[in-house]
């Protein structure tokens, strides 16, 4: 009877387990020189969705229960795009000093959050002075352009990547050439 009442007990935590796995986000990272105590969980609004408390070693594990979508990690100092899916079983590691290069996610969920880490990179070091100094709109409009068809071009090179993220992404590229477009322009009136 002890047996049978605890293969029972084990095929329900099992199933538990496995249901947590498909419905929640596991998420841990190993993080050195950490700004805060904890790591914040943004919606891309900036509103915070959960605060996940880091041990003293930098370490932390969480289950996280979110919607499928993109998001922003908040580190008490920098904000870095992430995309959380249920199912997603996501370890990351990096150095807060220098997490731009250092940033490197494994696990189920890694494939897209590091194209995104290398997408952020590629977006701190783009030269916008070079679209500031010029003074037509027309070849504006082109760079900008240019900029945008070189992100969708690395985008869809990733074959196997989950179609709903595609998706977000490409919508995020036009977000952005729109804002792009709208301020040079407004810079442009201004001088």
């Amino acid at each position: 009877m002890k047996t049978v009442l605890f293969s029972i007990y084990a095929l329900l935590f099992f199933f538990n387990a496995n249901g947590q796995t498909k419905n929640d986000v596991l998420f841990q990272a190993k993080i050195e020189n950490r700004n805060w105590d904890h790591l914040y969980i943004k919606d891309t609004d900036y509103n915070t969705v959960q605060i996940i408390d880091i041990n003293n070693a930098g370490f932390f594990k969480d289950t996280l229960s979110v919607q499928d979508g993109l998001y922003l990690l908040f580190d008490g100092t920098e904000y870095f795009k992430i995309y959380l899916k249920k199912g997603y079983d996501l370890q990351v590691t990096m150095d807060a000093n220098n997490f731009r290069e250092t940033i490197q996610y494994t696990g189920i969920g890694s494939d897209v959050n590091n194209f995104l880490a290398k997408e952020s990179a590629i977006e701190v070091d783009y030269d916008y002075g070079k679209i500031s100094a010029i003074k037509k709109s027309k070849k504006i409009d082109k760079i900008i352009a240019e900029k945008e068809n070189a992100s969708i071009k690395r985008l869809k090179a990733n074959t196997t990547f989950d179609q709903d993220f595609i998706a977000l992404e490409l919508s995020a590229y036009k977000s952005h050439t729109d804002e792009l477009k709208k301020y040079f322009g407004e810079l442009r009136e201004i001088n």
